[in-house]
């Protein structure tokens, strides 16, 4: 579903749904209303929960997937009023003022007041320290031998894919697929899929699936996985999740 009203577009993702754009003059800013979603621009896929948003400077061809349904809100930045933004793609954890700004029964004010909304956008991006918002990945290039295969592997990192099947859905032969993700992505097959994994259950969390579900579903125990999660987060499940002001699903174990 899709509602255009000008500057803003609300966007409302199925499960797997991706969405791709072309390289445009004005940047843009995606809001997360509801779920989370992988946004790929460039040799980065970052993942982007609700509450949060990421900036997209011109020029910079993008897409957004959904592993679970997801609500966005696309703001336009014309080309005059993203002088003043930060030169590269960052992730924002929203003020309250933002994310009132962009709730589903207050957007017109964004209609009503652009400029201003740009302004306030602007300011909480250059206050925010760089990294301070970012959970990525980083993505091979698009003619890479493996750009395939990590797509797949974003848009369904529950599945479990030994080394050998992935060399054959890339066309490779293990030894050399190992040596692509070493040389392009920094790190293993492995260790990349995991961060991958990361991701997922930062979106599954919000979604409302359970700490045991999400650890199930991606072929964890529940310790496991909270020990994964928190090595790259810095709190376990529960804890991320408590401080994404999101109610923690009722029906599973704790983590």
């Amino acid at each position: 579903m899709m509602q255009s009203t000008g500057v803003a577009t609300d966007i409302r993702l199925g499960a797997g749904e991706q969405r791709y754009a072309q390289t445009v003059t004005a940047g843009c800013f995606i809001y997360v209303r509801q779920g989370g979603v992988w946004m790929t621009a460039g040799r980065r896929a970052y993942c982007v929960t609700q509450g949060h948003g990421i900036w997209l400077p011109p020029a910079v061809a993008h897409s957004v997937s959904a592993v679970y349904e997801a609500d966005i809100c696309v703001l336009r930045i014309d080309t005059g009023l993203s002088a003043d933004f930060v030169p590269v793609a960052r992730v924002l954890n929203c003020s309250d003022v933002l994310i009132a700004i962009f709730s589903a029964t207050q957007r017109s004010i964004v209609e009503r007041s652009y400029a201003a909304v740009v302004a306030l956008l602007a300011d909480e991006l250059r206050a925010m320290p760089e990294m301070a918002g970012n959970f990525a990945v980083r993505m091979p290039s698009l003619g890479s031998r493996v750009a395939a295969l990590c797509e797949s592997l974003l848009m369904h990192p529950t599945r479990d894919v030994a080394l050998e099947d992935a060399a054959n859905r890339a066309g490779v032969s293990c030894r050399t697929l190992s040596r692509i993700f070493t040389k392009e992505l920094g790190a293993s097959v492995g260790r990349w899929r995991r961060e991958v994994q990361v991701g997922a259950a930062m979106c599954a969390l919000v979604h409302g699936i359970s700490v045991a579900e999400t650890a199930r579903a991606l072929g964890f125990t529940s310790s496991a996985f909270s020990t994964l999660f928190k090595s790259r987060i810095g709190h376990s499940p529960r804890e991320w999740l408590a401080r994404q002001d999101v109610r923690p699903p009722e029906r599973g174990a704790s983590g």
